[in-house]
């Protein structure tokens, strides 16, 4: 019986190419290299052979390029168990990979005896290769796993050694024969015992991605062959498993036949290409998305030409130069805010957007509609409805994000509803759990072209639109929707969507407020613009783009202040430096500039050693965000106002800033 079972373990290794071996090291003698019969076949040797000739014969064929790695592992044997993956040069099938493995044998005093094993995994390389040939091969030599080989059960102990999961079981008694460490991992199993009491059902639980493959092993349960193949093991579980595997069957010497697997497992390679297929999707999806908002860029862009060269033709005609100049703001208008949105979205997806609130009045929003309504619903001859009720109009919130999301809906509302359609926008307040909070309502509802089911679930999405430009005849990014989401989302509120192909949608967007006490409401009271107060006042522009100066200076000489410009901050430092002090009453500071920026003039202004570091800043930027604004008022600036340059807010600025002086 023992004899029996020590043929089914050779067989066992010779099926999977693997051979044992032992080397003998006495001073004064020729190293003896000694192996079993499945050894002497992997190295090639063919009929009788003293074991000092075997020693020298597998020396002579290692792989030149891996021969300094070999000795190493070499010496390293007689010290302590090592193993190593190295080529051999076959004399007859060539250049193959072995995974070779060993230990000393402390037992034997009289020199130096080292007893391991050989295995031919050139097969398995091959497959590796396919997927990442280099990373692999130096993932086995830095992770081949140390197990302990015990003397008393030598074989079993070979079997264990492998890196790859082993089962072996019966046909058709399914009666396992071996099952090593590897594979009760993969399988989900303590031991053989809860291995065999579940094989039917771990066999089952099989999943080939390749269908072809179910036919080709139920054909060697007629015929002795060889399959290779891919498949995962308890999909779905927690121990899910992707492996390489190879089934053989065999015949054992008790007449049975039987299939014995190897698997290799490549979960974490399996992983790492759903990561990078998952990464080049969202970069088709933003090359998709860039492609198509192309045309919607370029067609305000055309207008803002169109119209500037048509009032160049007809400068004499005030009739017409109005009209095409209230086009060409409106176009304008429309660019900013596809730049804008797409600028918006950057910020969100880095995790940057944060909430800036501060006191408004929500009646305000009737502003907002308007701004946006007037602009397109005389041209579509639309029918709007206004709702709006607000017990208490003063709250604490973000202002520009709750106008932003109405902006977003009520013009998505426009675009997507046909010439002569209807728009119902409705603003209510309903109450919240605490006494001193509101929920603010808003619901945009229209008689559009409404939305699939199938693309609702993707509505918020970035980088996505049911149709572009160029199929639905409506500009847009597409991104709109995804900013009105994650502003929602900030603010603690929710939004729902209603829709139906051809009869139109709903937005509904419900967000908690603060009310404004009494005493706040008074402190925010907004003045009224006194009569001549820029009148005389000397303002240094320090701006580096001359477009930008021109529009300044004469908006500030439009209300009789006096203007001198620096072109950038050291210059401006400079003019500070050499003037009276007082002699500038405020100054007005680009950030980005050439050789010394905003921030870097206007910390160097608040050291001066006298009163000229008191003088108010104020900073004028494209960068429009929050964390622009907080570093502006890090670097010592006493406000902040972000471009393009509106009028009203620039003089309200500075009033603002000389009151304060």
């Amino acid at each position: 019986m023992i004899q029996q079972k020590k043929i089914n373990v050779e067989r066992i290794l010779r099926v999977n190419r693997v051979g044992a071996w032992r080397i003998e090291i006495e001073d004064g003698k020729s190293p003896r290299f000694y192996a079993d019969a499945v050894m002497d076949e992997l190295l090639g040797i063919q009929g009788e052979i003293s074991p000092e000739e075997r020693f020298t014969f597998h020396r002579a064929r290692v792989h030149p390029d891996d021969m300094q790695l070999f000795l190493e592992y070499s010496d390293k044997l007689s010290e302590t168990k090592s193993e190593i993956v190295y080529r051999y040069i076959h004399p007859t099938f060539g250049e193959m990979f072995v995974r070779c493995s060993g230990i000393r044998d402390r037992s034997v005093v009289d020199g130096i005896s080292i007893m391991g094993i050989h295995q031919d995994i050139s097969e398995t390389v091959r497959l590796e290769k396919e997927k990442e040939a280099e990373r692999r091969l130096a993932e086995l030599n830095d992770t081949l796993r140390k197990e302990k080989i015990e003397q008393e059960d030598y074989y079993k102990e070979l079997l264990e050694m492998q890196s790859c999961g082993v089962l072996a079981y019966t046909i058709p008694g399914h009666k396992i024969i071996h099952m090593n460490a590897q594979a009760l991992r993969m399988y989900g199993v303590e031991n053989i015992e809860e291995a065999q009491s579940k094989l039917g059902t771990m066999l089952k639980k099989v999943i080939y991605p390749d269908v072809d493959v179910i036919e080709k092993l139920k054909r060697l349960h007629k015929v002795d062959a060889m399959v290779d193949y891919e498949c995962i093991i308890g999909k779905g579980e927690p121990n899910e498993c992707h492996a390489l595997a190879t089934t053989k069957v065999i015949r054992v010497p008790s007449g049975e036949r039987a299939v014995i697997t190897t698997f290799l497992d490549v979960s974490e390679m399996v992983v790492l290409k759903n990561a990078l297929q998952k990464a080049e999707e969202g970069n088709r999806a933003k090359s998709s998305f860039l492609f198509a908002m192309s045309h919607d860029l370029r067609t305000p862009m055309n207008a803002i030409i169109g119209y500037a060269e048509l009032m160049e033709r007809h400068w004499g005609d005030n009739e017409l130069t109005t009209n095409y100049l209230h086009k060409l703001k409106g176009a304008s208008q429309f660019l900013l805010a596809l730049i804008g949105n797409v600028l918006e979205i950057a910020r969100i997806e880095s995790g940057k957007e944060t909430l800036n609130e501060a006191p408004w009045n929500l009646k305000k929003i009737n502003d907002t509609l308007e701004i946006v309504l007037d602009r397109e619903i005389l041209n579509k001859q639309l029918h709007v409805a206004r709702n709006i009720e607000i017990q208490h109009a003063d709250v604490y919130c973000d202002s520009l994000k709750i106008q932003e999301i109405i902006m977003n809906l009520v013009s998505n509302a426009i675009k997507y509803t046909p010439d002569g359609g209807k728009i119902d926008v409705d603003i209510e307040e309903m109450e919240a759990v605490g006494e001193d909070s509101i929920i603010l309502r808003i619901c945009v509802s229209d008689t559009g072209i409404g939305i699939s089911q199938k693309y609702i679930p993707h509505i918020f999405e970035a980088f996505t639109r049911e149709k572009n430009s160029s199929e639905s005849g409506i500009m847009g990014t597409g991104l709109g929707l995804r900013i009105v989401k994650s502003f929602v989302d900030l603010m603690d509120g929710s939004v729902i969507v209603q829709s139906e192909p051809g009869k139109g949608s709903s937005f509904i967007v419900e967000i908690p407020c603060r009310i404004v006490s009494e005493e706040e409401r008074i402190d925010q009271a907004e003045q009224s613009m006194p009569e001549n107060f820029l009148k005389c006042k000397r303002i240094l522009l320090v701006e580096d783009n001359e477009l930008n100066v021109e529009i300044a200076r004469t908006i500030l000489q439009d209300v009789q202040a006096e203007v001198e410009v620096a072109a950038d901050g050291a210059i401006a430092v400079a003019m500070l430096q050499k003037a009276p002090v007082g002699y500038y009453d405020v100054i007005l500071m680009d950030i980005q500039m050439p050789k010394m920026n905003g921030y870097q003039a206007t910390e160097a202004i608040r050291k001066l050693p006298d009163e000229r570091a008191q003088v108010p800043i104020i900073a004028m930027t494209a960068n429009a965000f929050e964390e622009d604004r907080q570093a502006a008022f890090a670097a010592g600036m006493d406000d902040y106002l972000a471009k393009p340059i509106e009028i009203d807010k620039l003089l309200r600025k500075i009033v603002k800033v000389l009151e304060k002086k």
